[in-house]
């Protein structure tokens, strides 16, 4: 297919260059500043520096909702001193973008004429919503995303080679392409599935063109990957029998939120960079067999993914804008493969370039600046000055649910009192943590009784009637209830 491939540019200029060089640093803001949530809690929960490793596996690995390979990584990071937030996530996600940026520089060296398709695909990546989210979350998202965008470059890579693989030639490149393809499909329940279809089809496509090296490779790195999690679920599968049970999530999803977050990673992808997309119709004169295979590939490889997704989120909700992020990398690719028709087009490429370092900007903004659980604490801190002994408890989003009950719940329940308890300390006071099995009495004193809880969807209607007694507190019975919305929770403010 390659031989017919027109002559283009090696690479994009200053102006890529300038905007990669934005859109690493917003991400690296948007580790640093967006604020903490209950998946960094769930992390700093799963790496706990105090506990053995092989005690943390048993006993908290092993209950997580995703493979424990991130949280081994994460457990490394504590253990030598990281366990700021923040930090964590700047170093934990750093390696994976200078690695992303490494494989990025060998695929356009190794196939120089296809260069700036990469630096546009990279770049399209790199500034879309969902990377903006991944980076800004210590969990394994940005390394999941990272190392499916490997696998989508050696995709075009065998659809596009006109040789066979090669020490001399491929050698470094395969040392980054075969350990992404085992990531990608190992380090998210989710991305294992998006990670295994394309594996699939790019073995497909390099039987067809009789690329036997490639496949043998990828095959055995597939199966060992496909091997790997098979035996990850059947380790973790009996701790989640005993704490899953019909709440398998801390929201309750309703029927339209699989759709509209396919929707916004399908559109909002496309939306962030329209100039990319311009592509197709100002270069349709250079279409040709590679670029037709690559994008019928991908779209094959969306296609199948999306069915997947949706028989799955039939039998039960577990669909989440993590666990499918891949779908955005995907959008992505095939809109790079247009902007590289006009990569030639210093005013058009340069747009391109201006209008990712934007979009990176925008996204970044929109997820930090409103601090997740610390908008949260720094109301009741202002709360507490203004009335000093004013008591303040906690509770987790679970007692507002119907799954209150649950041992999904249950589960929960520690990550939710390492949450408050470190995030109150950051901020002046030190929360009571309510336990749904010890009812506590509180008397309404000078100052107001002040209660956090967090993960509260912003759709989810609260009946003041029934909140006291869900959250596990008496006394407060003829109290004024006042109930302050934050952006993932709400503060129920209670006076005489």
């Amino acid at each position: 297919m390659g031989d017919e491939t027109e002559a283009r540019p090696g690479s994009l200029g200053i102006a890529a260059a300038v905007a990669l060089a934005i859109v690493s640093t917003a991400l690296a803001a948007a580790a640093l500043l967006e604020g903490p949530s209950l998946d960094d809690y769930w992390t700093l929960w799963l790496s706990n520096p105090a506990i053995p490793i092989e005690r943390l596996a048993n006993t908290h690995w092993i209950q997580d909702i995703r493979p424990p390979l991130f949280d081994a990584w994460a457990s490394l990071l504590s253990r030598i001193g990281l366990t700021s937030i923040p930090i964590a996530r700047l170093v934990s996600n750093l390696p994976a973008l200078i690695l992303l940026v490494y494989a990025t520089r060998r695929f356009s060296k190794r196939l120089p004429e296809h260069g700036p398709f990469h630096a546009i695909f990279l770049l399209l990546m790199l500034s879309t919503p969902a990377t903006a989210q991944a980076f800004g979350v210590y969990r394994g998202d940005f390394w999941q995303l990272c190392a499916f965008s490997v696998q989508v470059m050696l995709a075009r890579h065998v659809m596009l080679v006109q040789q066979d693989y090669r020490g001399r030639d491929d050698g470094r490149l395969a040392l980054i392409a075969m350990p992404a393809t085992f990531l990608a499909i190992t380090l998210d329940y989710g991305g294992a599935l998006f990670g295994g279809v394309i594996a699939m089809v790019t073995m497909l496509a390099a039987i067809a063109r009789g690329l036997r090296r490639w496949t043998r490779s990828l095959l055995i790195v597939t199966v060992a990957a496909v091997a790997t999690v098979v035996y990850m679920i059947s380790w973790q599968n009996s701790a989640w029998v005993s704490s899953f049970d019909l709440f398998q999530n801390w929201i309750e999803m309703g029927s339209g939120s699989t759709f509209t977050i396919v929707f916004a990673l399908l559109f909002g992808t496309i939306l962030h960079n329209p100039i990319a997309v311009a592509g197709a119709w100002l270069g349709r004169q250079r279409w040709n067999k590679g670029d037709i295979g690559f994008a019928a590939l991908l779209a094959i490889a969306l296609a199948a993914s999306l069915l997947a997704v949706t028989q799955i989120d039939a039998q039960r909700r577990l669909v989440t804008s993590s666990n499918t992020a891949d779908i955005a990398v995907m959008v992505a690719a095939l809109i790079a493969i247009a902007g590289n028709l006009i990569a030639d087009r210093k005013m058009w490429m340069t747009a391109l370039s201006v209008v990712a370092a934007v979009a990176t900007i925008v996204a970044v903004t929109g997820n930090s600046l409103g601090g997740a659980w610390q908008t949260g604490a720094k109301q009741l801190s202002r709360m507490a000055q203004d009335c000093p002994g004013a008591p303040i408890y906690a509770a987790s989003g679970w007692r507002l649910d119907d799954g209150s009950g649950s041992r999904a719940a249950r589960r929960e329940e520690p990550v939710f009192t390492l949450g408050y308890r470190r995030l109150g300390a950051a901020h002046g006071f030190d929360p009571i943590i309510l336990h749904p099995d010890k009812p506590l009495a509180v008397a309404p004193g000078r100052c107001p009784v002040l209660i956090w809880i967090e993960q509260v969807p912003a759709t989810k209607r609260i009946r003041k009637e029934k909140l006291l007694g869900q959250i596990g507190i008496t006394g407060l019975d003829k109290a004024k209830l006042e109930l302050i919305r934050t952006k993932s929770g709400l503060i129920v403010r209670a006076e005489r």
